[in-house]
């Protein structure tokens, strides 16, 4: 029997969207999508900002530290399309938290996994930080799991009232176990190089799988077949088999 797996939409839609981009998120929604991940850092006065690196060169080819930034020098910011992008002359800036977070309020059908970045925490504090993302998501927390590499962010999150949360893994072995026994998080993501060869040889607990990240329709089918229902993507359209987007690029 076949299993249908249930798709992430992995920091939107980043095969032809800038990732983390409200555009990009959009568009991955339109293809049918429910669930969406995204990444979280703070700006220099602890605004939350939708961005996976704190160091920009890999984003927008500039040396500089988004957590050293302003709220204005950061909304200046244009992050290009992905150049094999229908879209490639294009850019889209990085958006606050607080937008992502009325997005969500208006669409009650989606559901974000938000990643709590380690850089962030390392500039600010665990406090600070957890704080500061804590007090945008509130309002849409029965929409939204928190999810972090770092184990006391997520125990401290989960205090403050924030419902589900989901630890990502560095590595598969004893002592990582412990912790996840002990934090009993409503996830678990893994790297796909780090699974075992069917979900029956994974640790067993309260929580779900998450695997990350997979573009390959036949690759997600077969981990599907293992019990890896909950697949993270950069290309939701490709995988869903739909068009690049619905959304109005003119």
């Amino acid at each position: 029997m076949t299993i249908k797996p249930t798709f992430i939409a992995h920091r939107g839609y980043p095969a032809l969207y800038p990732e983390n981009s409200l555009a990009g998120i959009e568009a991955a929604i339109c293809t049918g999508v429910r669930h969406v991940e995204i990444d979280i850092q703070l700006s220099n006065s602890l605004t939350p900002f939708l961005c996976h690196d704190d160091h920009l060169q890999r984003l927008i080819g500039q040396d500089i530290n988004l957590t050293l930034l302003s709220n204005a020098e950061i909304e200046n910011l244009a992050v290009p399309y992905p150049t094999l992008s229908p879209f490639a002359n294009k850019s889209e800036p990085i958006s606050r938290l607080a937008d992502f977070c009325l997005y969500l309020a208006n669409h009650p059908q989606v559901f974000a996994f938000v990643e709590i970045k380690v850089e962030s925490i390392v500039r600010f504090g665990l406090q600070r930080t957890v704080t500061a993302i804590f007090d945008e998501v509130y309002p849409v927390r029965s929409q939204c799991t928190m999810i972090s590499f770092d184990s006391e962010a997520l125990i401290l999150i989960r205090k403050m009232g924030m419902p589900k949360i989901g630890w990502v893994i560095e590595q598969r072995d004893e002592t990582t176990q412990v912790i996840a026994s002990r934090l009993s998080p409503d996830f678990l993501f893994c790297d796909v190089s780090k699974l075992a060869a069917t979900i029956e040889e994974m640790w067993r607990g309260p929580w779900q799988w998450v695997i990350y990240s997979i573009n390959d329709p036949i690759e997600a089918a077969r981990h599907a077949n293992a019990g890896f229902t909950l697949i993270e993507t950069d290309d939701i359209g490709a995988m869903l088999g739909k068009a690049s987007s619905k959304r109005d690029q003119t």
